[in-house]
């Protein structure tokens, strides 16, 4: 199997199969999620993409290992959860060389755990930030969005590109993108396909935070440590109440945070 180059236009089409095939040795080697169970800030989950050949693509196997590190922090009750990618780069997105090989039942697989990963950070009960290096394409969008927090370096780079494929955004960027940006900008984005800068994507809304490369981590930890000295339970029943406020009326919001307030003053959320 071989692959044809346009140079500076093929990266410009598809930037994930760009980024996965550059540099690529065939499909063995270790790719993996690095689950560092605790950082030098104390109660900070750090889950890291480690396949930097392949600006951290993302094959089966780490959408897998990511599922499960994700089960793990929920049963394990992690305090605060950074996510980020080796080697100067979040995400490329999925690995479509991978996916062109195995064919389409393969390609569902995929779709499926993609979806399963993504509502499964989106609702983890504890505060999560994407730590974003170099490109966040497609997938590593996708995950970067179910992350409560966007802090971003300078080299930092964000595609959607779906619409060059003539395909729509995965759920989770059609829900996000209209909460962020406001649903003109949103559609604007999605509809152009273009790429966005750190620098623009602050502008815009997707970040939260902007700082250097240098800077970028000591700064995503340092918050991330803060927020882990905080009352978990609480930040938990708050995010679920905001998440579930876009998807219900306000009445059924109102209801549901007279409960969990009736809750919290019989058993102290600490």
């Amino acid at each position: 199997m071989g692959f044809r180059f346009v140079p500076a236009r093929f990266d410009e089409f598809c930037p994930a199969v760009f980024w996965a095939v550059v540099g690529r040795r065939g499909l063995t080697g270790v790719d993996h999620i690095t689950v560092l169970e605790q950082s030098d800030h104390e109660g900070v989950l750090i889950l890291t993409t480690d396949r930097p050949k392949q600006h951290n693509a993302l094959n089966i196997a780490m959408w897998e290992a990511l599922r499960d590190a994700l089960a793990e922090a929920r049963n394990n009750r992690a305090r605060c959860v950074v996510l980020t990618g080796a080697e100067g780069a979040f995400s490329s997105g999925g690995d479509w060389v991978e996916a062109s090989i195995e064919g389409d039942e393969f390609i569902e697989r995929v779709y499926g755990l993609t979806h399963e990963v993504v509502e499964a950070l989106y609702v983890l009960p504890c505060p999560t930030i994407a730590m974003i290096p170099g490109p966040a394409i497609q997938a590593g969008l996708e995950l970067a969005l179910a992350c409560d927090f966007r802090f971003a370096g300078v080299s930092s780079v964000f595609d959607i590109g779906f619409t060059r494929f003539a395909a729509p955004p995965e759920a989770i960027s059609e829900a996000m993108l209209p909460r962020l940006l406001g649903l003109e900008q949103a559609k604007r984005w999605v509809f152009s396909g273009e790429r966005r800068t750190g620098e623009q994507a602050r502008t815009f809304g997707l970040v939260s935070e902007f700082f250097s490369d240098d800077s970028l981590r000591d700064e995503t930890l340092s918050y991330a440590s803060e927020l882990a000295k905080g009352p978990t339970p609480a930040y938990a029943s708050s995010k679920t109440l905001m998440n579930e406020s876009f998807e219900k009326p306000v009445q059924e919001t109102l209801a549901a945070a007279n409960r969990l307030e009736t809750r919290a003053r019989r058993q102290p959320m600490l």
